[in-house]
């Protein structure tokens, strides 16, 4: 969810360079694990330094669990704070890879995603976590389901062939090539390692939840993570773009905002998905959700809003040419943050825009509001407080000794 989703090839310019540094961080994610250096540890099995500046680091989502807030972000660093982002103690975490996005079902049960395909589960309100999945698996899964995908589309070619249909034979084939190539991917994933990251993390309830991520990885659950399913087939991404959130809109519906305008839809749940024409063919970062109301965030600033449940959409023009990457809807309206220190606010109807830069100008990845009357965001400076007019609050932020 929180990197600029966009392949090696594309981070050039001044995204590659701006904010958080997401393009490179990303390359550096695809890459990592073919480098070999002096002394290394498999970060999927080096737990997580204790240390009194995990507030500070760089941290990429934040969450609630009940009136509990958690972030996490770099080095597997996972931060939970009972005072609303005043003071925050550190997670027993089994990993040191980059954590990119957190979703908690209730109090209790949360749930982590991050580089090198790792999924992690907490059951105590994240003091203490635990790896439920990570790249190896995800590689092997994708595998297992590229072959069988491969096999049902030869047995269709093959029954269509002489049906006399030339539609049908056309469907047939394309089908077959598209899973022809996809078995070739999955075979590569499979010799280079555990590269990918995941993006993003939703969960319904305790025991059904989705992740997606790089390159079209998407993994569903039915048992609270102890089995992971590979459901990427099911969605109408032929080309793999990258997957950066998936979003809950009304009572039933999820959608899913990624590369190149990737805008998918589905209105059971995520059993059936379609694709929709997106107002704006660069990369996708989010939606939020406000009932009658929807705003979509994306490159460079660009900002759209709809009426009509997320089917059509109004550009909101000359708001601010910083990428916004994450969003926090209220009573009075929604708080956007991004790079640059970007912060936008709109009213409850998505209007009124108002932007503004905080001090120090460091990119804001995520934010959430707060019952003390401030926004907490997480960033590149790790925690701050600002206020609803994107002024950072005068307050004292720290870490206090871990555990419960």
């Amino acid at each position: 969810m929180l990197f600029n989703s966009v392949r090696p090839d594309n981070c050039a310019g001044g995204e590659a360079q701006s904010g958080l540094g997401r393009c490179l961080m990303l390359v550096g994610a695809l890459t990592f694990s073919t480098a070999a250096t002096a002394g290394w540890q498999d970060p999927l099995q080096t737990p997580a330094m204790t240390t009194s500046k995990a507030h500070q680091g760089l941290l990429l989502d934040i969450t609630d669990a009940g009136e509990r807030l958690v972030s996490v972000g770099a080095h597997g660093h996972i931060i939970y704070s009972d005072d609303q982002g005043m003071n925050w103690q550190q997670g027993q975490v089994p990993v040191t890879v980059t954590l990119t996005a957190t979703d908690f079902a209730n109090d209790r049960h949360g749930w982590v995603v991050g580089h090198d395909g790792v999924i992690l589960h907490s059951g105590d309100g994240a003091v203490t976590w635990e790896k439920q999945f990570d790249g190896f698996l995800a590689n092997k899964a994708m595998m297992a389901s590229a072959e069988e995908n491969l096999a049902e589309a030869e047995a269709r070619a093959e029954a269509v062939a002489g049906s006399g249909s030339d539609l049908e034979i056309d469907q047939a084939m394309t089908a077959l090539e598209t899973a022809q190539f996809a078995l070739q991917d999955a075979e590569y994933d499979l010799e280079t390692g555990s590269t990918k990251p995941f993006l993003d993390v939703y969960f319904s309830d305790e025991n059904t939840g989705m992740v997606v991520g790089a390159y079209g990885m998407a993994f569903e659950t039915s048992d609270g993570g102890r089995t992971w399913k590979e459901f990427s087939s099911r969605l109408p991404n032929p080309n793999r773009l990258h997957m950066n959130r998936i979003t809950r809109v009304g009572e039933s519906s999820l959608a899913i905002t990624g590369e190149m305008g990737l805008m998918l839809r589905s209105d059971d749940m995520g059993k059936n998905w379609v694709a929709l024409e997106a107002p704006y063919e660069g990369s996708l970062f989010g939606l939020e959700d406000m009932g009658d109301y929807q705003l979509l965030f994306a490159l460079r600033g660009h900002l759209f809003r709809s009426e009509d449940d997320g089917i059509s959409w109004t550009a909101i023009e000359d708001v601010t040419e910083q990428t916004l990457l994450g969003a926090a809807s209220g009573d009075r309206g929604v708080m956007l943050v991004g790079n640059g220190g970007a912060v936008v606010t709109l009213d409850s109807r998505f209007n009124n825009p108002k932007a503004s830069i905080i001090q120090g100008r460091k990119g804001l990845a995520a934010v959430i509001r707060s019952s003390g009357g401030y926004y907490v965001v997480a960033g590149e400076a790790g925690i701050q407080l600002i206020g609803r007019d994107g002024s950072l609050a005068d307050k004292q932020i720290s870490m206090i000794a871990g555990g419960e």
